[in-house]
């Protein structure tokens, strides 16, 4: 007998989504001159989404952004 195994794709109009939200842990820092943890602060709150920044965690530096589109967040307005 073969071993076999028999696998199914469903590619439908929409691809299954693997990533909710991808997050960085630890980007390149200039400053420090090597890969540092870092921490993510909420920047804008832009009409179509957010925007965040990346900050190195050793010495505080922005090392990157990232927007957020479509955010399912609740917002109040007054």
């Amino acid at each position: 007998m073969s071993d076999v195994v028999s696998m199914r794709f469903n590619y439908g109009n929409e691809a299954p989504r693997q990533f909710e939200d991808f997050s960085a842990t630890a980007l390149y820092c200039p400053k420090c001159k090597q890969a540092m943890p870092v921490r993510e602060r909420l920047l804008l709150i832009l009409p179509d989404g957010e925007l965040y920044e990346y900050l190195c965690q050793n010495c505080g530096s922005s090392v990157g952004t990232k927007k957020v589109s479509g955010s399912s967040r609740v917002r109040i307005g007054l």
